[in-house]
């Protein structure tokens, strides 16, 4: 199988994604993962915590992780289902967050990936101006500082998640359910954009992501940062 033939797909789990649903599911597998390609879907389960602990959605950190894993349980058993349906059962992964995120191998990476990040003033500020606004926009304000621990953590361990897979599992054609929409803070495409040499730097080896998108709305593509621009 070459890198061309494999896929990764991060599924976060907002309220309105199309994977809650089997036409969007079914619509991933139909454009992107034929049964002969290899895939690895991850469904984003620590994000979620991780959101609604900065939006005091839930009162415990344990009520948060119960409820997301619940919501994830049911997204996977559905991606599942329909990968068998369309004869790709065999040819992928669907797991949850931490079974990647809490292995020894992601955890030396994602240390040494955020280390690189949060030295490169650019990056590193532009992260900052990220987690001011969404903070700002929605969180609860009872404690900001960890708020924004939180959202930070959010946009780090996105990053981490994403170049380990891509890059150094090899499933380098990485399918996003939309583009970002203005608001959304997008780190990942500043650091390709504009520090692909730090990628190279921490996995030894040249840049091969490639970034589609199940709905490639014209209207959810401008940039996340007009004006932004390398140091």
């Amino acid at each position: 199988m070459t890198l061309q033939g494999r896929y990764f797909v991060p599924v976060c789990l907002y309220p309105h994604t199309k994977y809650r649903t089997e036409a969007g599911v079914t619509a991933l597998f139909a454009k992107y993962i034929a049964p002969s390609r290899e895939y690895l879907i991850i469904v984003a389960d620590r994000l979620l915590v991780l959101d609604r602990l900065i939006t005091g959605r839930y009162f415990t950190v344990n009520s948060a992780i119960s409820k997301a894993r619940r919501e994830a349980e049911q997204v996977s058993s559905l991606i599942e289902r329909i990968a068998r349906k369309v004869g790709a059962g065999a040819s992928g992964r669907v797991v949850y967050w931490d079974e990647v995120g809490e292995t020894a191998e992601f955890g030396e990476f994602a240390a040494q990936l955020r280390q690189a990040v949060s030295a490169d003033a650019f990056l590193a500020r532009a992260i900052e101006e990220f987690i001011d606004r969404r903070v700002k926009r929605f969180g609860a304000g009872s404690e900001p500082d960890r708020e924004r621990e939180h959202e930070r953590d959010y946009l780090l361990s996105e990053v981490c998640m994403s170049v380990y897979c891509t890059e150094v599992l090899g499933f380098c054609n990485e399918v996003w359910e939309r583009p970002p929409a203005p608001e959304i803070p997008d780190p990942l495409k500043l650091l390709y954009a504009h520090r692909p040499e730090l990628v190279t730097r921490v996995t030894g080896r040249p840049v091969v992501r490639k970034l589609h998108f199940l709905y490639p709305e014209a209207d959810r593509s401008a940039d996340q940062i007009d004006n932004a621009a390398p140091a």
